[in-house]
């Protein structure tokens, strides 16, 4: 059996501050739901680590399994959100992490409580959360790389990928990530669109100043094919290709230079704008919120050929990084 840990080193001083305050200032009936989700997800993961490795070779009858042709077999036969093809074991990490998210968010409006009781935690769960949904959102990033006959030059990485990043749920510490795509979502969440003029000059230059160098070869890359700008200003603004296109349009027959945040909330609705209040962190649900908004604007384009980027940011970036591996 693999060792099991539900928690990285700095995810379990968050969870044990947050449950012994919860104990001490008297909240039972918490203290007994936080009880309940705890072993819940003990045996969850307990459930994962029965699975043999995806990374190891297993022998089923005649046959023997290994890395390689799970590679195989995912390349062969996945196809756009084909459940039935993946292993157990990637469903069930998959639910594992969503698990954890849902427990830290518990913790989050458990903080809220103890607050009620002049109990403040300086330990945020937010961050946790939000690196956890960056984990939710690679997997889904690296399915879609994996599903694209157009990408065979990454494809087999991303697959190589997925079962590291499967197998890697259970020992918190060592989950890999895509190091970049997770630093470029960190910046995102601390840049607010001015919008301006839409040329995004501003964004473009604050996410270039806050990016590593890898990441600014990316960004200089973008530039020069232009579904994969279109995409980059998606994630910059926080508005679709076709909220941008509108908004432009607007502009000149309005004949001003200038919008600024109300004004593009009433030409595309403020449901539209994302991370716009920089008054407090944002939900990092948010996150997947606002790149699923622009993954199935991107499909639907792709399907009916119209303009606009087709691809995300986020997979126009992970497979820009894949190819060099």
């Amino acid at each position: 059996m693999n060792r099991i840990e539900l928690w990285s080193a700095s995810e379990q001083v968050i969870v044990e501050t947050i449950v012994a305050h919860v104990e001490n200032t008297g909240l039972t009936s918490l203290k007994e739901q936080i009880d309940e989700s705890l072993k819940a997800l003990e045996y969850q993961a307990r459930a994962l680590s029965l699975y043999p490795s995806l990374l190891q070779s297993n022998r089923l009858g005649g046959s023997e399994r290994n890395l390689q042709t799970l590679v195989t077999v995912l390349l062969e036969r996945y196809k756009d959100d084909d459940i039935f093809v993946l292993p157990t074991k990637a469903i069930l990490s998959r639910s594992f992490e969503i698990g954890k998210i849902n427990f830290l968010y518990m913790l989050y409006h458990a903080c809220s409580l103890l607050k009620e009781h002049d109990v403040v935690i300086m330990e945020d769960p937010y961050d946790s959360i939000s690196l956890k949904i960056i984990s939710i959102m690679t997997e889904r990033v690296l399915l879609d790389l994996l599903s694209d006959v157009n990408r065979d030059s990454v494809r087999v990485t991303a697959a190589t990928t997925l079962a590291e990043l499967w197998e890697g749920r259970i020992t918190p510490e060592s989950i890999l990530f895509n190091p970049e795509l997770r630093s470029m979502w960190l910046i995102r969440k601390t840049i607010t669109p001015v919008f301006g003029t839409l040329l995004g000059t501003h964004e473009y230059f604050s996410l270039f100043r806050n990016a590593d160098e890898n990441c600014r070869r990316y960004i200089t890359y973008s530039t020069s094919v232009p579904d994969e700008m279109f995409a980059l200003e998606e994630f910059l603004f926080g508005l679709t290709y076709e909220e941008l296109h509108a908004a432009k349009n607007e502009l000149n027959r309005q004949g001003r230079s200038l919008f600024n945040k109300d004004d593009m909330a009433g030409i595309v609705g403020q449901k539209s704008l994302f991370f716009m209040n920089t008054d407090q962190n944002p939900d990092p649900i948010e996150l997947y919120r606002f790149y699923n908004h622009r993954r199935n604007k991107a499909a639907a384009r792709r399907e009916l050929t119209h303009t606009g980027p087709t691809r995300t940011f986020e997979e126009n970036l992970m497979a820009f990084f894949l190819s060099e591996m």
